[in-house]
C-alpha cells in the first residue's frame, strides 16, 4: 500500500475513533448529570419530609386554620406521589408512604375532636408535661412522634439505596468511557506504529547512502523494495547518482581541457571569489612568481588580491590602488570589466602590463556574483615601440627636446593637468648670429652649441618649464607664472642663462639672445594660437634689433599710441593744474567719528570729463610722471590741511599715497618736510601711505629715507599689505604706524574663512609692532560687526562714505557728523 494511502486510512480511523469517544464522553456526561439531578431530588425529598415532620408536630400542638390544613394535606399528597415513584425499586419508599398515612389520619382524628375535649381544663393537665398538655393529646403526640421517626428511618433508607444505585450507574459510566479512551490510544498507537514502521527503514537507507555519497563514494546506491513513495525517491535518488557521474566525468574532461588552453595562454591568469580571495591561477602566473624569486610556489593562491594591491608601496603604488578600486567595482557589480595599463619595471628591464578584469557570470545559487577573472597581459614591447614612435615624432633628434609638435602636445598635457594659468609666459628665443658662428667654426660646432644650450635650460630652469626647440636655433619655452613675480623677472632670469658664454672643446662661444613673448592672460588659446603670437612677437624684435623680449599684443600699435597721446595729455594736466584731490574719510568703526582721511586723485578731463585713477596712474608711472604727479598730491593735500586749520577746523589725519618713484630721486625727504614748512603743518597730521611695491627695490637708501621722514613726525602706512612684497622682517626694519588691510581681504571676510584669518593675522601683527590698523573697503554692517568682533578699530569704505569733494569734505568736519550719513551707494575710487 502507498504510504498516501496507508496515511489517509489512519488518519481516518483516528478521526472515527476520536468522533466516537467524543460521543461516549458526551453520553457519559449526560448520564453524570442525570445521576446527580437525582441525588440533588432525594436532598429535597429528605429536607421536605423534615419540614413536613415538624409541621405535624405544630399542626398537633397548635390549633391552625382550615387552610394550612388544606396545605399540610396537599403536601403530604405531594410526598407520597414522590414516594410512589421510589417504591418499586425500594421497599422503605412504601413504608414511608405508610407512615404519612398514619400522621395524616391521626391529625384528621385529633382535628375531628370537639374543642372542649381537645382543651380540657388545667386540673387534668399533667403536672410533668413540658408543654402541659392533656393527658390524652400527649399520648396522641407521642403516635405522631413515632410516626415521624419512622418516617425519617424509612426515608434515609431510601436515600442511602438509591445514593448507592447511583454510584454504581456512575461507576459503569466511567469504565465505559476509561474504556472507550482505551481502545482510542490503542489506535492511534497501532497506526503510527505501521506509519513509523513503513518510513523508518527506507529513510535511513537514504540517508546512509546520502552521508557516503557525501564522504565521496559515489558508486554506493539506495536499495529498491516495495513500491511505495520511498521506493520512487531511491529510484530517482541513484538515477540523479548515475547523471551526476556522468556530469562528472564530461565536467573534468572539459575543466582538463579549459586548463590546457589556459596554461598555454601568454597572459598571467587568476581566478577569484566575492571577497577577492585567489582561488586558482594558471601556469604563467606560477612561472612569473618563480622567475621573479617568489618563496611560494603557488603564487598568491589563498591571498586576497585587493589587500596586496592595497598593500602596494614604491613607484608602482598609485597604479595598485587604482587596480584595487576598479577590481572592487568588478566584484561588486557595479561594473562588468576593468582594464588598467601599468608600469611594472625589473630591476635590469623596464616591463609594462595591462590589466584587465571580468566578473564572472550570477551563480543562481548562491544568488551572487561567483567573482572574477583577473588577466595581466605584457605589453612591453608595444609600449616600447609607441614611444618609440612618440619620440620620434615629438622630438628634436639633435638636442632631445620636443619639438614643435611634441611641444604642442606636452603643453596641451599640461592644460588637461593643472588648467589654464594667465600668469604663465610662452617666450621664443634666437641665438644672435647664428649663421656667423655656423659659418666660422662650422656646422658640428653649431650643433654642439644648441646641444648644450638645450642642457644648460633644462639645468637651470624648474621642472615646471616646457622647454622645446622648433627650428634651426629657435627655442620655445613656457614659463610657469606665479603672483610672487612679474613676467620680466621671470624673462630676466630666462635671458642670463643665454647670454654666459657657451664652453666647447677648445672653444669659448660668446652668445647673445633675443626674443618675443606673450603672456597667456585670461582668454584661453590653442598652443598653435600662442605659438603664431610669440612669432609675432619675435620677428616685431628682429625688425627693431633689439635684445630686449618685445610682448605680442593685437593692439599693441593702437595702445601705443594711445600712451603717447595720454602721456602728453597728463604732462599738459600738470602745467594747468587739471587734477584736483577728493577725501575719503577714515571712521572709528565703533563711533563712526571721522578721525582721518585719504587723498585720492581725479583728473577732470577737458574732454573725456573725469578721469579715475586706474585710467592714468599706469601711463603715470610708464612715463616717469608719477614722481611730479605725486609731489603734487602731496603739497595739494598740504595746502588743504592748512586751509581747514585757519578756519578753525578740528583738523584730521590726511593720508597721501607715496609711489616708488618718488623714493627712486632720493630727495623725497626734503620735499616732505618743504611742504610741511610752507604751509605750516603738524607733521602729525601727514600720513603717508607707501605700497608694498617699494620692496622690489628695497636698498639702504630706502631704509635711510624711511627712517628721516619717520624722525620727522611724519606717520608712515603700509598699504595694501599682504598684497605683494611685504614681510615681517620689512615690518621689523621700517618704522610703520599704520598698516592697511587690503580691500580684497575685508570684503570676502564673510565669505570666505581664510579671508577672516589673514585680518586677524594682520591684526595681531599690528598690535605686536604697536601700530593702527585700518581696514579698507567696507561696504556694509556684516563687514563692520565682523572687524569690530576682531578687534579693528579703524576703517574706511563706501559704507560710510564715498570719496568727497573738498567742499563736502569740510562740510563734514564743519558739522562733526558721526558716519554713515545716508546708505553707501558704492562707485569706484
Amino acid at each position: 500500500m502507498k504510504l498516501v494511502r496507508l496515511s489517509v486510512v489512519s488518519i481516518t480511523a483516528c478521526v472515527i475513533g476520536l468522533v466516537t469517544l467524543l460521543l461516549v464522553g458526551l453520553n457519559s456526561m449526560g448520564e453524570m448529570q442525570e445521576k446527580q439531578a437525582e441525588i440533588e431530588d432525594l436532598m429535597a425529598l429528605n429536607y421536605r419530609i423534615g419540614e413536613f415532620s415538624v409541621a405535624s408536630d405544630a399542626l398537633l400542638v397548635n390549633r391552625a386554620d382550615p387552610i394550612a390544613i388544606e396545605n399540610y394535606l396537599g403536601e403530604a399528597g405531594s410526598l407520597k406521589q414522590t414516594l410512589s415513584a421510589l417504591a418499586e425499586e425500594h421497599p422503605s419508599a412504601r413504608r414511608a408512604i405508610h407512615h404519612i398515612d398514619f400522621l395524616v389520619g391521626t391529625l384528621s382524628v385529633v382535628y375531628s375532636q370537639p374543642a372542649r375535649f381537645r382543651e380540657g381544663n388545667a386540673s387534668q393537665r399533667q403536672a410533668d408535661s413540658p408543654l402541659l398538655l392533656p393527658l390524652s393529646s400527649q399520648v396522641i403526640m407521642n403516635q405522631v412522634a413515632g410516626y415521624g421517626i419512622e418516617l425519617d428511618i424509612a426515608l434515609r433508607e431510601v436515600t442511602s439505596q438509591r445514593r448507592a444505585q447511583i454510584a454504581r450507574d456512575a461507576s459503569w459510566v466511567a469504565a465505559g468511557f476509561a474504556g472507550a479512551a482505551a481502545m482510542f490510544g490503542f489506535l492511534c498507537v497501532g497506526a503510527f506504529a505501521l506509519l513509523f514502521r513503513r518510513i523508518n527503514g527506507p529513510l535511513r537507507a537514504l540517508s546512509r547512502v546520502a552521508r557516503r555519497v557525501k564522504a565521496g563514494e559515489h558508486e554506493v546506491r539506495v536499495p529498491v523494495s516495495g513500491a511505495d513513495e520511498f521506493a520512487d525517491l531511491a529510484r530517482t535518488f541513484n538515477q540523479m547518482l548515475d547523471q551526476q557521474n556522468a556530469m562528472v566525468e564530461t565536467l573534468s574532461g572539459a575543466l582538463a581541457t579549459r586548463r590546457a588552453l589556459i596554461d598555454s595562454l601568454p597572459a598571467h591568469i587568476a581566478l577569484l571569489d566575492g571577497d577577492g580571495k585567489i582561488l586558482d591561477v594558471n601556469d604563467q602566473w606560477r612561472h612569473f612568481g618563480t622567475t621573479n624569486d617568489q618563496p611560494d610556489a603557488t603564487f598568491g593562491v589563498g591571498s586576497n588580491y585587493l589587500s596586496i594591491c592595497r598593500a602596494a608601496e614604491g613607484n608602482c603604488a598609485e597604479e595598485a590602488f587604482e587596480a584595487a578600486d576598479g577590481l572592487q567595482a568588478v566584484l561588486a557589480g557595479d561594473r562588468d570589466s576593468f582594464a588598467l595599463e601599468y608600469p611594472c619595471h625589473a630591476p635590469d628591464q623596464p616591463r609594462w602590463f595591462r590589466m584587465m578584469a571580468s566578473r564572472l557570470a550570477p551563480d543562481l545559487e548562491t544568488e551572487g556574483m561567483l567573482g572574477a577573472v583577473v588577466m595581466h597581459v605584457d605589453i612591453t614591447g608595444r609600449v616600447l615601440a609607441d614611444q618609440e614612435l612618440k619620440r620620434q615624432a615629438y622630438q628634436d633628434p639633435l638636442t632631445g627636446l620636443a619639438n614643435r609638435l611634441g611641444f604642442t602636445e606636452a603643453f596641451s598635457r599640461r592644460l588637461d593637468q593643472h588648467g589654464w594659468n594667465p600668469q604663465d609666459i610662452i617666450a621664443l628665443l634666437d641665438i644672435r648670429e647664428m649663421r656667423n658662428i655656423n659659418d666660422a667654426h662650422g656646422y658640428d660646432i653649431g650643433d654642439q652649441l644648441l646641444t648644450e644650450m638645450a642642457r644648460r635650460l633644462e639645468n637651470h630652469l624648474s621642472d615646471d618649464t616646457l622647454i622645446g626647440r622648433i627650428s634651426g636655433d629657435q627655442f620655445i619655452l613656457l614659463l610657469p607664472g606665479d603672483d610672487a613675480s612679474l613676467p620680466e623677472e621671470r624673462l630676466d632670469r630666462m635671458i642670463r642663462i643665454f647670454h654666459q658664454p657657451i664652453r666647447l672643446p677648445g672653444l669659448v662661444i660668446e652668445v647673445a639672445a633675443r626674443g618675443g613673448y606673450t603672456l597667456l592672460g585670461e582668454e584661453a588659446r590653442s598652443a598653435e594660437a600662442l605659438l603664431h603670437e610669440v612669432e609675432i612677437a619675435l620677428h616685431e624684435t628682429r625688425l627693431r634689433d633689439s635684445s630686449e623680449f618685445y610682448r605680442y599684443d593685437r593692439e599693441m600699435d593702437r595702445l601705443a599710441q594711445q600712451r603717447i597721446d595720454l602721456t602728453r595729455d597728463l604732462r599738459l594736466a600738470l602745467e594747468e593744474d587739471q587734477f584736483e584731490l577728493h577725501y575719503q574719510p577714515k571712521v572709528d568703526l565703533k563711533t563712526g567719528d571721522v578721525i582721518g582721511c585719504e587723498a585720492l586723485i581725479r583728473w577732470m578731463h577737458p574732454e573725456r570729463g573725469m578721469q579715475m585713477p586706474g585710467q592714468f596712474i599706469p601711463v603715470a608711472e610708464q612715463s616717469r610722471l608719477i614722481g611730479p604727479i605725486g609731489d603734487w598730491v602731496l603739497f595739494q593735500a598740504c595746502r588743504h590741511l592748512q586751509e581747514w586749520q585757519e578756519a578753525g577746523l578740528d583738523v584730521v589725519r590726511v593720508s597721501v599715497n607715496v609711489s616708488v618713484d618718488q623714493f627712486r630721486m632720493g630727495d623725497f625727504t626734503h620735499k616732505v618736510q618743504e611742504a610741511l614748512e610752507r604751509h605750516a603743518i603738524d607733521p602729525g597730521s601727514l600720513t603717508l601711505e607707501i605700497t608694498e611695491s617699494v620692496f622690489s627695490e628695497e636698498s639702504e637708501t630706502l631704509r635711510q629715507q624711511l627712517n628721516d621722514l619717520h624722525a620727522l613726525g611724519v606717520r608712515l602706512s603700509l598699504d595694501d599689505f599682504g598684497t605683494g612684497y611685504s614681510s615681517l622682517l620689512y615690518l621689523q626694519q621700517y618704522p610703520f604706524d599704520e598698516i592697511k588691510i587690503d580691500m580684497g581681504f575685508v570684503r570676502g571676510i564673510l565669505d570666505e574663512p581664510l579671508n577672516r584669518n589673514i585680518v586677524s593675522m594682520i591684526l595681531g601683527i599690528s598690535q605686536v609692532l604697536g601700530a593702527d590698523t585700518v581696514a579698507e573697503g567696507v561696504e556694509n554692517t556684516a563687514v563692520r560687526d565682523v572687524l569690530l568682533e576682531l578687534g579693528c578699530r579703524i576703517g574706511q569704505g563706501y559704507y560710510y562714505s564715498m570719496p568727497l569733494e573738498v567742499e563736502d569734505f569740510c562740510w563734514l568736519l564743519e558739522k562733526q557728523s558721526r558716519l554713515p550719513l545716508t546708505l553707501p551707494s558704492p562707485s569706484q575710487s
